[in-house]
């Protein structure tokens, strides 16, 4: 079986660029990840934002006071369950064949 991979994205305040990050991992052609999406404290919530898209790979968690990117990135780590963890910050976006390149210079 193919390794699972944990995506961690950060976020504060944006939700549209979140939208399309969060997009361009759904698009990947390596399918076995889970996105975990930290919400730093927001004040419209990424779960709220993301209410759209139906994906059970897809989870939103929510810091109650802002941390930074750097705390958020570590609740991100703490809820993973990936051999791997790749981090995208929420102003980026990945080319649909992303994970399957890293993945086979890592083996």
């Amino acid at each position: 079986m193919q390794p699972l991979i944990s995506i961690v994205i950060p976020t504060y305040d944006r939700p549209d660029q979140l939208k399309r990050a969060v997009a361009s991992v759904l698009m990947q052609t390596y399918d076995r990840f889970e996105l975990i999406v930290v919400d730093d404290c927001s004040s419209t919530p990424a779960a709220e934002v993301l209410l759209s898209i139906q994906d059970e790979r897809l989870q939103v968690v929510r810091n109650y006071c802002n941390q930074g990117v750097s705390g958020a990135r570590n609740v991100g780590i703490k809820q993973s369950k990936g051999k791997w963890i790749a981090f995208l910050d929420d102003d980026d976006v990945w080319l649909p064949n992303k994970l399957e390149r890293q993945l086979y210079f890592l083996k």
